[in-house]
């Protein structure tokens, strides 16, 4: 029989958090995620949570072991490791901003931390505590937290602190108390905690992999190398993860801590998708083509845009104006000069769809994501199960998407940092996921997911007129019909992309697409690039273009998947 947490039998094995120089005794069913990348927890360096329910306090309420780590000394910004993709030009400034706020090293130990925290009682302060064996010396604290969480909104809290040369860092239980009488949990969770708070022990850095490691084996270059080894600090010490390389992806997958038998499948469901993202990623490419370093986008011709390539207005009629008109020249020249950085990003294969929703703190409905932050890419394992045959493909291949556009239309040359609007970027990314690899290369099957809505939509009139929702923001497109919407989105770019051969067709509707792109591109405005892609459409113009996409949606030639 399997000992859960919640039993005085509770069965342990050794966590090792190695940045921050510890190691601790956890109990086996504490399940710990890798942190969030791009993650804006400053201080906290891991997070152990119960696996399932019946490792919760009343089977319903989460509790957590928490390490935090809070530099002694100050970061200068010489000292400040910058993301990827920040411009040369602006990379002295935001390394000055970072500094300026302190990022991780605003508050320099746990009793300042703590103190900056609101409905906190302090139990026991700092109770120094001393080296016993191999066991490091700590300083313990007992609080409570009047949080709203658990049965009676408080929370009962131990801290082990541990003193280092240029840091402190803590080992911290949060335990929803049971009844308002209570001022400690019950025997089985206390007798748990304080086996985990008298455990810390130095934790040795993990050894640098060996050069003939073939999980490193695309890692060929400065760049990725450096790409790479920032990425595996993600994941470093937790058991139940490993890693591979692929030419344009660090692939990061899992399988339950619990069952290591369970590791080879789980090896072999994330080659067959990392191996799929690959050849999908040239499917991108073949419509949206990259120049010969494969680092950014081939650039138009600006003389191919309606209305760029006529002469300009004259100089700026305000000295503000014209101050404007010279910084943003200035900064274009920049950006002209940098070479372009072809991304080295994660793809994150979760193991199920539970540990998918706790890394990425998402919402359910959710089934895939990526970070324009983080630049990684999130999908979970068993999404055929959950949703369907071929469903993780499909999250797959529109997540990547989203990876591939924003590396794809923020070129150096781009004169401004352009925010798709969704119609384009959410129906392309429904568009490719509708391919699947075969014998004879991609096939478009059409989309399952989106067939029925689409369907629904010309029948009833509910959609959104086109007009309004190529120009919609992101507050609307994500509103409480958003399936719906982005079902619309879909079938336009799919009408756009297919509907050639469709009765009536206009070549102008086929160019809208390649407008964008080229608007986007050059000027980096969203909103202009509208306008270009539909200049000149009047009333009619817009009924003719439903009307046609109506008649194709309604059709045999618009695939059910």
């Amino acid at each position: 029989m399997l000992m859960t947490a919640a039993t005085t039998t509770a069965q342990y094995r050794t966590e090792k958090v190695p940045d921050c120089g510890i190691q601790f005794t956890a109990p086996n069913r504490l399940e710990r995620l890798p942190m969030k990348l791009g993650s804006r927890a400053i201080y906290q360096r891991a997070r152990l949570r119960p696996k399932d329910t019946m490792d919760y306090v009343q089977a319903r309420y989460e509790w957590y072991c928490d390490v935090y780590s809070f530099a002694k000394k100050e970061v200068k910004a010489e000292d400040v490791k910058l993301p990827e993709g920040i411009p040369e030009s602006m990379k002295e400034q935001f390394r000055e901003l970072m500094a300026g706020m302190g990022r991780g090293e605003r508050y320099r130990s746990f009793e300042d931390w703590l103190g900056s925290k609101k409905n906190i009682e302090i139990i026991q302060k700092a109770k120094k505590k001393g080296k016993k064996g191999k066991k490091l010396p700590y300083e313990h604290w007992i609080y409570i937290k009047d949080s709203g969480f658990g049965p009676v909104g408080k929370v009962y809290c131990q801290a082990s602190v541990y003193d280092f040369e240029d840091s402190q860092v803590a080992l911290v239980i949060e335990m929803p108390l049971e009844t308002s009488r209570s001022t400690k949990p019950k025997s089985k969770w206390y007798n748990i905690i304080k086996k985990v708070m008298r455990s810390g022990e130095l934790c040795q850095a993990i050894a640098a992999n060996k050069a003939s490691d073939k999980r490193d084996k695309y890692a060929d270059t400065p760049d990725r190398k450096e790409a790479l080894a920032a990425a595996k600090a993600n994941i470093a010490g937790l058991d139940g993860w490993d890693y591979f390389t692929q030419p344009n992806y660090i692939v990061f997958y899992s399988w339950d801590f619990e069952r290591p038998d369970r590791e080879s499948k789980a090896k072999k469901q994330a080659e067959f998708y990392g191996e799929r993202l690959e050849k999908m990623r040239d499917l991108y490419i073949g419509s949206y083509p990259l120049d010969p370093t494969g680092t950014k986008a081939v650039m138009p011709d600006p003389s191919s845009i309606p209305g760029l390539e006529g002469p300009t207005t004259g100089a700026p009629k305000t000295e503000a104006e014209k101050t404007r008109a010279k910084i943003a020249a200035k900064r274009a020249a920049e950006k002209k000069n940098e070479l372009g950085k072809k991304p080295y990003s994660v793809f994150r294969l979760c193991a199920t769809y539970d540990q998918f929703l706790k890394y990425g703190g998402s919402q359910r409905g959710v089934v895939g994501w990526y970070s324009p932050m983080s630049k990684e890419l999130v999908v979970f394992l068993g999404g055929d199960k959950m949703m369907g045959k071929g469903a993780t493909e499909t999250v797959t291949y529109h997540e990547g998407w989203h990876q591939f556009a924003d590396f794809y239309f923020h070129p150096p040359e781009s004169e401004k940092h352009a925010t798709l609007h969704r119609w384009f970027d959410e129906g392309h990314g429904d568009y490719f996921g509708c391919f699947r690899w075969g014998s004879r290369g991609w096939k478009y099957m059409g989309s399952d997911m989106r067939y029925s809505d689409c369907k629904q939509m010309v029948r009833q009139g509910d959609y959104v007129p086109f007009k309004d929702i190529v120009r919609w923001p992101r507050q609307l497109f994500y509103a409480a019909r958003a399936p719906y919407y982005y079902a619309q989105a879909f079938s336009m770019v799919d009408f756009f992309r297919r509907g050639q051969k469709s009765k009536g067709w206009q070549k102008k509707w086929g160019e809208i697409p390649e407008m964008y792109r080229r608007v986007i591109l050059i000027k980096g405005d969203a909103k202009l690039a509208v306008d270009v892609a539909f200049r000149d459409f009047k009333d009619e113009d817009w009924k003719e273009l439903e009307d046609a996409w109506k008649a194709w949606v309604s059709s045999s030639k618009f695939l059910k998947g």
